[in-house]
């Protein structure tokens, strides 16, 4: 009742007084209203003053404070009073809420009132509500403003319905969603952002840096946490590293690094390709880790491009396996591995080793023997190669065209100055493999020191060398390097063991002064520890010395159905010519890709010499998992000399071959396989990441809340939609001069003056 007399005398509710702020608005100065009035209260107090003999003080006072109160409703009339209150804009404020799309939203770890749900359920729940009454943010950040929500995880979409929320998000980018979401309501009044997520970010920018985009803004940033802090019992294959491209029957080494929280028993390791079985191992874990770092090796059986998969069958208790396994595709290069021999003398060594090679289809042998000065045996030279009836060649050209070389018993003076000067580049550069013999003419004793093959050699040599002894001794291997690709015989380590333990004696040494500093030495002799096999990288390429001319005695001990001789020789050559450089090299930015994620093709094409061409026309040809193909145009990179580059968006999942080829060459064209996957990132260490969450919470001077709490997060985010729409009010004036309570007033004034001035006689 009181409430609706005030309204009535004031025109306006009492709230309204409360909320505003009286102001003047007559465009007469206040300073000047002042004067006027200070000028008829004079006049007023003159006037009253004549009359002070007729008067009583008391009665002359009384009139004169009531022709003053006129005076002064009167004036505050004149100064146009209004009521300014700042009004909220609620139709102006929004509120972008922000929901967590990725496949790590899709495990069950968060603890409802009946039942565990899936981080999305749980996610979908808060924001839309399950049913009626029950807290949604959609709805209660909706009385206040606009609610503008998205779904994320790598970039940020609008979400027009909660079954748009699918978990299939291959990779979460907290920062990237918050950029985008920012720049698309960069002109909007956005009083709060609200997030929704587990926080497990696995791509794009740190956390830090989406707390400041929003930071730099003003704008609090709430956090609903979704998940259980603590991972789930989980086996991963983390990181998986193979090469793309190998050799056929040339062993290939797999690192790779698995993780293994909460099963500290040992457990398997299956590489397969399709549904066939390549190799199982066995995995101990350590105690006190859940990482394990090791490496596989295996030879592949196939030609062309093939996938592999090296997984951890799913254990007791394993809830979650998408991750348990990696795939990666392995093409297998099936042209002949071209290698030089240059031997100084038909010694037996030169006919074993060059049978050895020789009889194997993935090696090309090209045999250089001196039968007298100046004069050369060739066998096995294809067409084009007659510059070899002169001895070693004289171009890179020309060398160029093989791999390897292997330098037998023949002394560095059969070959000029510039002839060593391009071994060294063809080592160093081009990144071929060279091995040198032991003999009477080899190394120190055949005057190598203080030349360029001398400086590429992993032993040291002189010229003062003790002279080529024709003992019979055992190699024997370095235990820590039994497991080197040139060493490994045989994949089981003890079997392997065995066999080197039962290999025969050698025949023959050449004495070197030792090993150089970063040289790997594989096999010694125990009389006196010198090397016989030892090995190191050297530029680009790799070098090997072999002090002995008598592994052919190794042949001639054994069966002839024994294969140690023909597979050691095998496995050196091979693993000397990884690094060569090939004419056409092809690379893909990465091994694995999810669904339209760009694919950026790269070749490096290269002469006959291995110098860059840069007006080739080079082309590529993508093959899908259905077998469609699409044929691309690779453009030089004019910032890199011979680099051709192109991309391609794959639609489907599965593996990908990839044929690149230059036109106008004769060389069939390079294959190259890659994969598109469905993500498995975002199974790593997927445990909430609560107190990363608080700090970026935090940063912003926003709030971190767990899914029990949500109640509360409805109401800190109400309160900041209110703080923002007051700080954003627009003020509005309610004129006072109108007011009844004025005019009565003003009456009840004039009214009171004039019955006192009655009584005293004036009138």
């Amino acid at each position: 009742m009181t409430s609706r007399i005030f309204q009535w005398l004031c025109n306006q509710p009492p709230e309204l007084f409360l909320q505003g702020k009286l102001e003047f608005t007559s465009r007469l100065p206040g300073g000047l209203r002042l004067l006027l009035f200070a000028a008829a209260a004079a006049a007023v107090w003159l006037l009253y003053r004549r009359a002070a003999g007729r008067l009583p003080q008391a009665t002359r006072r009384w009139l004169l404070g009531l022709r003053l109160a006129l005076l002064a409703v009167l004036f505050f009339l004149l100064g146009a009073p209004v009521l300014r209150v700042k009004k909220p804009q609620k139709e102006g404020s929004f509120t972008a809420l922000l929901l967590d799309n990725s496949a790590s939203m899709t495990i069950e770890d968060v603890a409802a009132a009946d039942r565990t749900l899936s981080r999305l359920d749980a996610a979908r729940q808060a924001a839309f509500g399950t049913a009626p009454g029950e807290p949604a943010l959609v709805r209660a950040l909706g009385e206040g403003g606009q609610v503008v929500t998205y779904r994320f995880a790598d970039a940020p979409s609008r979400l027009q319905r909660p079954q748009q929320l699918d978990g299939r998000g291959p990779a979460t980018n907290l920062f990237r969603a918050i950029h985008d979401v920012d720049a698309e309501l960069q002109a909007a009044p956005l009083a709060a952002v609200v997030m929704l997520t587990d926080g497990c970010r696995n791509a794009g920018g740190t956390t830090a840096d989406a707390a400041a985009l929003l930071q730099a803004r003003g704008v609090p940033l709430f956090i609903l946490g979704l998940g259980n802090s603590t991972p789930p019992a989980d086996r991963e294959v983390v990181q998986l590293l193979a090469p793309s491209r190998v050799r056929r029957n040339s062993a290939v080494e797999l690192d790779v690094t698995l993780r293994h929280t909460g099963f500290p028993k040992p457990f398997e390791l299956q590489l397969k390709r399709g549904d066939t079985l390549v190799l199982a191992r066995t995995v101990e874990p350590r105690p006190g880790s859940d990482i394990t770092r090791l490496r596989i090796p295996f030879t592949p059986d196939h030609e062309g491009t093939a996938t592999y998969r090296l997984e951890i069958p799913p254990g007791d208790g394993e809830k979650y396996t998408q991750n348990n396994a990696r795939e990666f595709a392995l093409a297998i290069q099936d042209d002949r591995l071209p290698v030089l021999y240059i031997e100084g003398s038909p010694r037996t060594e030169y006919r074993y080793l060059r049978r050895a090679l020789f009889r194997d289809p993935d090696f090309r042998l090209v045999g250089v023997l001196r039968l007298a000065p100046n004069r050369f045996f060739i066998q096995g030279a294809n067409a084009g190669e007659e510059f070899l009836k002169d001895g070693f060649p004289t171009t890179a050209e020309q060398l160029f065209r093989f791999q390897a070389v292997i330098l037998g018993d023949i002394e560095a003076d059969v070959f000029t100055p510039a002839q060593l000067a391009l071994l060294e580049q063809f080592v160093k550069s081009r990144g071929g493999g060279l091995l040198m013999l032991g003999g009477v003419n080899s190394f120190g004793l055949g005057h190598y020191a203080g030349t360029p093959v001398g400086r590429m050699l992993p032993v040291a040599i002189s010229p003062q060398d003790p002279p080529y002894s024709d003992e019979e001794f055992p190699a024997t291997p370095e235990a820590a390097q039994l497991t080197h690709p040139v060493m490994k015989l045989a994949s089981d380590p003890l079997e392997n063991a065995s066999i080197w333990n039962a290999a025969p004696p050698l025949l023959g040494i050449t004495p070197v002064a030792g090993l150089k500093p970063g040289a790997s030495l594989l096999l010694k002799n125990p009389r006196g520890g010198r090397p016989v096999l030892a090995v190191q990288d050297y530029g680009g390429g790799r070098v090997a010395a072999f002090t002995s001319g008598g592994s052919w005695f190794w042949r001639m001990s054994l069966p002839a159905s024994d294969e140690f001789h023909e597979k050691f020789w095998k496995q050196l050559v091979r693993w000397l010519v990884v690094g060569v450089k090939e004419q056409l090299t092809v690379d893909t930015d990465a091994e694995i890709y999810a669904r339209r994620d760009p694919v950026t093709v790269r070749a490096v094409v290269l002469g006959k010499d291995l110098t860059p061409v840069n007006d080739a026309r080079v082309r590529a040809v993508v093959s899908d998992p259905l077998g469609n193909t699409q044929e691309l145009v690779m453009d030089w990179i004019l910032t890199e000399e011979g680099v051709y580059q192109c991309r391609y968006i794959p639609e489907l999942e599965g593996a990908y071959k990839l044929a690149v080829r230059v036109e106008g060459w004769e060389n069939a064209p390079l294959e190259k396989g890659f994969l598109v996957n469905p993500p498995v990132a975002e199974f790593a260490d997927a445990g909430l990441k609560k107190e990363t969450l608080q700090q970026m919470a935090a940063a912003t001077h926003g709030k971190y809340f767990d899914f029990q709490e949500l109640p509360s997060l409805i109401q800190a985010v109400k309160g900041q939609v209110r703080q923002a729409a007051t700080q954003r009010a627009i003020p509005q004036d309610y004129p006072l001069w109108d007011m009844p309570l004025l005019f009565l007033a003003a009456l009840a004034l004039m009214g009171a003056e004039w019955f006192a001035r009655r009584r005293a006689g004036l009138a």
